[in-house]
């Protein structure tokens, strides 16, 4: 079983598939290994079987992904909506089942996509599961802003066989569902609930959530709550929920098999009705859920444990736990690359343990000792994923978990009766819900921050925390367990700060189209420009800078540079206002960027840990436009120079050549404009002389960034092109002999289904 799992983890692992030729081998080791060691056979089978599904998963997945090449045409797609609608206003987003694409020269795409995910912004049509529709589409592959820390979108889609994602250019034709389906009786149930409590959104989103699986009503404030807390698989639909449907069923199943089979005998055991009607009823709560890939897992794991009970010999619990991750990986060959894999089945075992080994323990002492155990359990994982984890986590999961048990069996019956017109039953779950909510805020109310945040640790400490986890949670002497403690010391030891003096690092992130340069010396930090912000309120500062700030420790920028007005550049800086702590902000327009802050003044220079900065831009003029008027900000070291131009035009850059006193070559020059042809012109390159030219731009951009010219123009003056949509953040580093490196996160973390 361990054999057939490790098959699956070697090919998910691999940074690009081997051919499928290779499969023809494995009769080959099958019969060499069947006649010299039939022990060794049979691991070779599993071996070979879990690489081989693997493989085989890979290869299929990735035929069908969108080309880059076809991302310039406008298709027409004939499909079914596929799964619940998320509304925004006017702005919704689905995905669409495919029948047929093709242009209107009926002209196919190089791939056959399944499923694509697609936005319509100022839709006019009100769309439920089922429809038919048929549209004008654009569509790329689907591509993740590919930064240290970051959400890897690629991997999640195609998990999904979500092969696509686009937008709605226009709608042809659209022909309401024909017949009745799961998801649209749940997009129905939504619809209902919603006109219920359209007064009470905390209310509604928290049902929508623990009944549907969807959390596209949570605000930004609830998920706050809920992470500071340690509460966030509450709201989640995941193991827990199922978990308590299983329990719940079980005793529903006991009772019923109490009421049946009372004073008659028969061959058939009576728990077998407690199985089957548990996993019943957590399966039909998956079902009401989506039938999401975590509500998946859960059911695989409750349905292997659980039908081992039906088995004459039972395997042991253990075998049982393998038994579903391979199952688990069979259905879901990726899964290993989810967070929610590693917290279920860590969670699972932790409880198994529990269980087995504490069996004198009555229910409620193992119901208060488990939040204990997980919490010990799954911190070293919360640490190494996201360098954070609640310490009230515990504390409120005690009473939080069996109150919400108490909310998922009152919920359906509520449903029910006011289906039938009888609403109190939903006025008793309102209630039950706003004291979950004040319950939470109270918590959080009771310290500043219940969240421990500490700079990514190595794999090697993480190790030994588990490690001491582990001796925390044996029935072992006092000695060991305090031993157990020790080893996660290292833990809260801040690593050795890996920027020598005089010397810097920095990333040059990847967040679409837009800029955000992170710069940092021994004992200071600069971030240059903050990326875009999104209409939906969301800025490419949280999803693509943030990760990576909580995985360094950093939570203070000595100074944030802002170049100039534009979106793409000062789109995030009110979000970094409110997420970190700033000593100076500059701009080249202080009064046009929705903050206190002042110029980044001309000749003005600075030194930080034997690293020296300074502006080099001249004094703009009064006609000067917004690109003009951004900072120019040249850094240099004892070894290495970086320049960032913002998007200063070429006029800039030749005047810039006239107001410093002399140009020295750089080692990195972050390129103007993102590529534009109006910046980076001949005459700068040919002045600073940089050996590495790096474009921040984004994926497929509607500008054609960078343009081919200066693509050509850099390459002339014999400078190596990065670029951040192709090979994601661009990591700048000096070696300890004096190197000017650079390093792509695309490549130094490369899967086989990057996008590049």
């Amino acid at each position: 079983m361990i054999i057939y799992i490790v098959g699956f983890f070697v090919i998910a692992w691999l940074p690009s598939l081997p051919s499928l030729y290779w499969l023809l081998c494995f009769p080959i080791i099958s019969i060499f290994s069947f006649y010299y060691s039939r022990k060794l056979c049979f691991q070779l089978l599993a071996l070979m079987a879990g690489l081989a599904i693997a493989l085989v998963y890979g290869h299929t997945q990735l035929a069908h992904r969108w080309q880059p090449a076809d991302a310039t045409s406008i298709w027409k797609a004939e499909g079914v909506v596929d799964g619940l609608v998320e509304y925004k206003g006017k702005h919704i987003k689905f995905n669409l089942r495919i029948n047929e694409v093709a242009t209107e020269d009926n002209v196919r795409p190089q791939s056959n996509p399944r499923l694509i995910r697609l936005s319509w912004y100022r839709a006019d049509v009100q769309l439920k599961p089922g429809d038919l529709l048929e549209l004008d589409v654009k569509l790329r592959p689907p591509h993740s802003l590919w930064n240290p820390g970051g959400f890897d979108y690629e991997q999640w889609a195609l998990g999904r066989d979500i092969d696509a994602v686009g937008y709605v250019k226009a709608l042809h034709s659209h022909k309401p569902a024909s017949s009745a389906s799961i998801d649209a009786w749940r997009f129905s149930s939504i619809e209902w609930l919603s006109k219920r409590l359209s007064d009470q959104p905390v209310i509604l989103s928290t049902l929508q959530a623990l009944l549907f699986g969807d959390k596209s009503g949570f605000v930004d404030w609830q998920w706050s709550l809920l992470q500071n807390t340690g509460t966030t698989h509450l709201m989640v639909v995941s193991g827990l929920h199922v978990g308590i449907c299983v329990v719940l069923g079980w005793w529903f199943g006991r009772i019923l098999a109490a009421l049946l089979f009372r004073g008659k005998e028969s061959r058939i055991p009576h728990h077998w009705l407690s199985v089957a009607v548990a996993l019943l009823v957590s399966g039909g709560y998956v079902a009401l859920a989506g039938f999401s890939i975590p509500t998946q897992r859960a059911w695989v794991m409750a349905a292997v444990l659980l039908g081992a009970q039906l088995v004459m010999r039972r395997p042991s619990v253990w075998f049982r736990w393998w038994l579903s991750m391979a199952i688990v990986l069979t259905l879901h060959p990726l899964a290993m690359h989810e967070i929610g894999f590693w917290l279920s089945f860590l969670a699972v075992a932790t409880l198994l343990f529990l269980v087995t080994a504490r069996q004198k323990s009555t229910a409620w002492l193992i119901l208060l000792k488990s939040q204990w155990w997980i919490f010990l359990a799954l911190s070293p994982l919360m640490l190494l994923f996201f360098s954070q984890v609640s310490i009230s986590a515990p504390f409120v999961n005690i009473l939080a978990i069996p109150f919400l048990s108490l909310l998922l069996f009152v919920m359906i019956p509520a449903m029910l009766l006011e289906a039938v017109g009888v609403g109190w039953g939903l006025d008793i779950v309102s209630v039950l819900v706003q004291l979950l909510w004040d319950g939470l805020t109270w918590v959080n109310g009771l310290s500043d921050s219940w969240v421990v945040n500490i700079q990514q640790p190595s794999f090697i400490v993480i190790l030994f925390a588990g490690l001491g986890a582990v001796m925390v949670l044996q029935p072992v002497s006092i000695k060991l367990k305090v031993l157990g403690v020790m080893c996660w010391l290292p833990m809260f030891i801040p690593p050795q700060n890996s920027v020598l003096l005089g010397r810097m690092s920095a990333v040059v992130f990847d967040v679409g189209q837009g800029t955000a340069v992170l710069i940092r010396t021994h004992g200071h930090t600069l971030l240059y420009d903050t990326g875009a912000a999104y209409p939906n309120g969301h800025t490419a500062f949280e999803r693509s800078v943030v990760p990576y700030l909580q995985l360094q420790g950093v939570d203070f920028l000595d100074k944030l540079v802002v170049s100039h007005d534009d979106n793409d550049h000062a789109g995030g800086v009110s979000k970094v206002v409110e997420l970190m702590r700033i000593g100076v902000i500059e701009s080249g327009m202080p009064d046009a960027i929705n903050v206190s802050a002042q110029r980044c003044q001309a000749g003005v220079r600075w030194q930080w840990d034997g690293v020296e900065f300074r502006y080099i831009h001249p004094e703009p003029r009064l006609a000067a436009t917004d690109n003009d008027r951004s900072c120019v900000l040249e850094v240099r070291s004892k070894t290495c120079g970086l320049l960032i131009t913002g998007d200063a035009s070429v006029r800039i850059e030749e005047q810039v050549l006239t107001y410093v006193e002399a140009t020295r070559p750089v080692n990195w020059l972050v390129a103007g404009h993102h590529g534009s042809r109006t910046s980076t012109g001949v005459a700068f390159l040919e002045a600073f002389q940089p050996e590495n030219a790096l474009i921040s731009a984004g994926f497929l951009n509607r500008y054609g960034h960078p343009h081919e010219d200066v693509v050509s123009r850099i390459k002339a003056v014999g400078s190596q092109v990065f670029r951040t949509d192709q090979q994601g953040a661009i990591i700048l580093d000096e070696t300890t002999d004096d190197e000017c490196r650079v390093q792509t996160w695309r490549q130094k973390e490369k899967r086989y289904w990057t996008a590049s």
